[in-house]
């Protein structure tokens, strides 16, 4: 029997199992589900196990959410620890202990690993990491125990030698580490062909936040600094140095509010909290799975098999469609999904057309798989071209499931950009027009005076003043500047300024200068300069026109209203991963239905997120490599950049930036693109 396969149903089993340990002679024995069973099952709490419920009622029409219980103890890990009905929906609570989880989901997602074929080379790690990173991670779990204090009823964080808790979390991590090891020391110039499978496996530890992916990034990130303070020839980089300074300023101007944020969608990769504790965790540990990220791909050239990551990407993008769709339609599948991939929230419960068009759980923004889908169709496109092959009908039975799964993502930018880079396809290779035709004199001015016509009918249609102003008469909307009960009150109050284009006597107002946030202020100063270039649109107004094109004005302008920071916070950031400041340090009165007011919101955009974390200096500091690797790369031969404009371009108007799977698919583009002709396709 093939060995993959054995990994395979060993993963799956130690999955299930826990589910289907009962005992049978307790005498307590599963009921049908109905309204006059439900006080049995809520009177033998973690009694029955999910398999006796499940097989006892599985030929019922019932409508049935599996609800995964965290909290519960370890004793009822896969048993029912409650069931309620709200409206017609019966809610089944399933114990499945935080703790437990650590354990059951490593396994599983070690044996995952083991798929990934041994390459040739050996890769000798040090002892170090093995020792050391526990500790670092356990810098969470005492920074962050708000979160894991609601989220595991075993957490203690008392530091104590009898704190048997933290005793276990060293002793699993140690562990982790252990076999990471082991396994990746033969596996490691492999993985960069298997990388695109974190989009099925997102791999989040269920009531943890915590990612395998992130832990083991880290581990990589902490052999390649071994490995370069023993090389003498190898120096610290400029990244380095300045990822240190930034460092200082973070931990100085770490704010003494508690603010606590439950994670959400975000949960693996994003810091709950803002004590110092928690704040030195995530920079260390971002800082080195930057480093692990990018050793994987800088020592994995000779490696690269692009054919690999196309089937990978192909294998990864169907599999989210089809195990969404079983989800969608299963409870019980719906359930195990989050389990068995690490799913940062329980996927879609139902495949209407609403909630099923984001493929929640298996991604937790409709506009990251999208983009995730968009990517694979330019990937195999541009595989075609540089390996000059034929279309096979085998690639037709992948790429149907993904084409439909971008449709269900409703990602209208990701079809213009996949559109636009077929007609330039189309026009390069197939009509043999040389590039540098498309830059010559006729085709500019015919481009030019394309351009110019669609944005004066545009103009046309819609008044410039009011498209100007837009943006911050939205971030006006959501401030706190008038204190009428009735939001329409306030409504009309802040259009009549903004219709008399004075916001500097509204801020003088009601003293709203101060309850102002201090991006509102800088933009304000902005758009009011008294300085004004003829022809040149002022850089407000300009942003103002661009979000409302492309639907992005209400959210931007709520971004722009909560965005407070300090001088030094501006400049630097609030560190990496850390938007508790931003999403509660800033009073607002936002202008949105009653309903939505407890949902989360993002900045949607991740140049907004990179501002958040990293500050004006460090956006700066981002943007230029990749400004320097697409200028040098604008005229080669090299196919690759299409990827990395690709994501850049969709990803100004998303958060994608914010999720781990999303983030390694944007460093992948960047490698290879920095890479340019020199990196081929291989086959």
């Amino acid at each position: 029997m093939n060995k993959n396969f054995i990994f395979l149903i060993l993963a799956l089993m130690i999955t299930i199992s826990p589910f289907i340990i009962h005992d049978s002679n307790d005498g307590i024995n599963s009921l049908v589900l109905s309204d006059s069973t439900i006080g049995n099952y809520q009177s033998t709490t973690c009694k029955i196990s999910l398999s006796e419920f499940y097989l006892k009622n599985r030929s019922e029409d019932l409508d049935i959410y599996y609800n995964n219980n965290n909290y519960a103890d370890v004793n009822c890990f896969g048993k029912i620890a409650g069931v309620d009905k709200v409206g017609q929906k019966y809610y089944v609570s399933v114990g499945t202990n935080s703790s437990a989880n650590l354990i059951l989901q490593s396994t599983v997602w070690i044996l995952i690993m083991l798929l990934i074929p041994k390459s040739k080379n050996y890769m000798k790690f040090s002892i170090i990491p093995v020792v050391v990173l526990p500790l670092v991670i356990m810098l969470q779990f005492i920074g962050e125990n708000r979160y894991y204090s609601s989220n595991n009823i075993l957490f203690d964080n008392a530091l104590s030698p009898n704190n048997y808790y933290f005793l276990l979390v060293l002793l699993n991590m140690g562990l982790l580490f252990a076999v990471f090891n082991e396994v990746l020391s033969t596996r490691f110039k492999e993985l960069i062909n298997y990388f695109p499978l974190i989009f099925l496996f997102p791999a989040t530890y269920t009531g943890n936040n915590l990612n395998i992916y992130f832990i083991l990034g880290s581990f990589l990130g902490a052999h390649q600094l071994i490995a370069s303070t023993r090389d003498s020839r190898k120096t610290f980089s400029f990244f380095d140095y300045s990822y240190f300074v930034f460092s200082i300023f973070w931990i100085s101007t770490t704010s003494s509010d508690n603010y606590y944020f439950d994670t959400d969608k975000l949960r693996g990769f994003i810091n709950s909290s803002t004590t110092t504790t928690s704040k030195l965790y995530w920079i260390v540990m971002f800082y080195l799975f930057v480093k692990g990220v990018f050793y994987v791909f800088q020592l994995s050239k000779e490696s690269i098999n692009f054919s690999k990551i196309k089937n990978s990407f192909f294998i990864s993008g169907s599999l989210i469609v089809v195990f969404g769709y079983l989800g969608a339609n299963s409870p019980i599948i719906n359930f195990f999904n989050m389990l068995f991939f690490g799913q940062n929230k329980r996927g879609m419960k139902v495949f209407s057309s609403i909630e099923g068009n984001t493929w929640r759980g298996f991604s937790p923004s409709a506009e990251s798989v999208g983009e995730f889908f968009g990517f694979i169709i330019i990937f195999y496109l541009l595989y075609l071209i540089e390996k000059k092959g034929t279309f096979k009908i085998t690639d037709l039975f992948f790429l149907l499931p993904i084409i439909y799964g971008l449709y269900r993502s409703n990602n209208f930018a990701v079809v213009v950009s996949i559109s636009s880079l077929f007609v330039y396809i189309f026009y390069k290779y197939y009509l043999k027009k040389p590039l540098k035709n498309l830059f010559s004199s006729k085709y500019i001015s015919i481009t030019v005076i394309f351009l110019l016509l669609i944005a004066g009918f545009l103009f046309l249609k819609n008044d410039y003043t009011y498209l100007s102003t837009e943006l911050l008469y939205e971030a006006t909307l959501h401030q706190d500047f008038f204190s009428f009960e009735s939001d329409y009150k306030n409504y009309l109050s802040v259009e009549q300024k903004m219709i008399e284009r004075d916001l500097i006597t509204l801020l003088t107002l009601d003293n709203n200068f101060e309850k102002a946030s201090s991006a509102y202020l800088v933009l304000v100063s902005i758009f009011t300069q008294s300085i004004n270039i003829p022809f040149i649109p002022n850089v407000v107004a300009l942003v103002s026109i661009v979000a409302y094109y492309i639907n992005r004005t209400e959210m931007w302008g709520i971004f722009i209203a909560k965005y407070n920071p300090n001088l030094l916070e501006g400049i630097f950031g609030y560190g990496p991963f850390s938007m508790n400041e931003y999403l509660f340090g800033h009073k607002v009165r936002l202008d949105v239905p009653t309903y939505e007011l407890g949902g989360l919101f993002l900045p949607h955009s991740s140049l907004f997120d990179i501002l958040i974390f990293f500050g004006l200096a460090g956006t700066i500091l981002f943007s230029f490599p990749v400004i320097g690797v697409l200028k040098n790369t604008l005229f080669d031969n090299s196919n690759t950049k299409y990827l990395l404009i690709f994501l850049i371009i969709n990803m100004l108007k998303s958060d994608s930036i914010l999720y781990l799977n999303s983030f390694v698919l944007l460093l992948f583009a960047y490698s290879i693109t920095k890479e340019g002709s020199g990196l081929e396709l291989s086959s």
